[in-house]
């Protein structure tokens, strides 16, 4: 990914990431988060001004966050650093313990160590995923505040996962 907005030092002071995960390692759950997570919630074109005005010290206030007063009330919002941050994590909690070797897919396991089982990965995946959007709602009501500033956000998006569309399944029991 050219451009990415957060980095694992950020993450790492809003959730737990052992030092021992190598900074490429994770930037790998970042990258997959920006593009297949966070980029999902923003059009194209707020996308594009975002990568490219990321410097620019209102576009910076959206990454790392602020604060703001309305009616005379202080908020305050995390930023796209940690919406990111967050679903980086909960992709990492997933697939971080699964390691590709030449017979197959593993689970590394040491005398000191047991797996977390998956249920308890997925469950730690869904929280994260939904703290990830609370963060992202918080964004978008500073945005919403200002969209002479941020007009390109106004483009028939309604700040939530878009359907997938194609084909449906049903559970079978």
């Amino acid at each position: 990914m050219a451009t990415r907005l957060v980095n694992k030092a950020k993450a790492s002071t809003l959730l737990q990431i052992a030092i021992g995960i190598e900074e490429a390692e994770f930037n790998k759950y970042i990258d997959e988060a920006q593009k297949f997570d966070f980029k999902e919630l923003v059009c194209d074109q707020f996308y594009a001004d975002l990568l490219a005005k990321k410097d620019m010290p209102e576009w910076k206030k959206l990454i790392d966050g602020a604060t703001y007063a309305v009616d005379g009330r202080t908020y305050e919002f995390s930023g796209f650093d940690a919406v990111i941050s967050y679903f980086a994590y909960s992709r990492m909690v997933v697939n971080g313990p699964i390691v590709s070797t030449s017979h197959g897919m593993v689970t590394k396991t040491t005398p000191y160590s047991e797996p977390v089982p998956l249920e308890e990965r997925r469950n730690i995946y869904y929280k994260k995923r939904e703290e990830a959007n609370k963060l992202m709602s918080d964004v978008v009501k500073f945005i919403e505040l200002n969209m002479d500033v941020y007009d390109s956000w106004n483009c028939s998006n309604d700040c939530s996962p878009k359907r997938k569309t194609g084909f449906s399944t049903t559970v079978i029991k």
